[in-house]
């Protein structure tokens, strides 16, 4: 398993679920209520474009770089507060 870090796209529907897509990766399409299940629907996602794109004999996407662990990073993450 690799890190990845990518920006994603919340757009708000009805009922308090999010779609969710990437410009940094073409065809990840997936939706969540929670930051925790928006992140594990997103690494699904990411696993199965990871097959489709070995099966076809695609590239990964340059903007997929991994994260290197062995210093501090930085992220943007969605937090809600009261």
């Amino acid at each position: 398993m690799m890190n990845y870090r990518i920006r994603l796209v919340l757009e708000p529907n009805p009922g308090g679920v999010f779609t969710v897509t990437s410009p940094d990766v073409p065809g990840l399409v997936t939706e969540g209520s929670t930051a925790s299940e928006i992140q594990a629907n997103v690494q699904d996602a990411l696993e199965a474009l990871f097959e489709a794109w070995a099966e076809l004999g695609k590239p990964i996407p340059s903007a997929l770089q991994p994260l290197v662990l062995d210093h501090a990073q930085t992220i943007e993450t969605l937090v809600t507060a009261a």
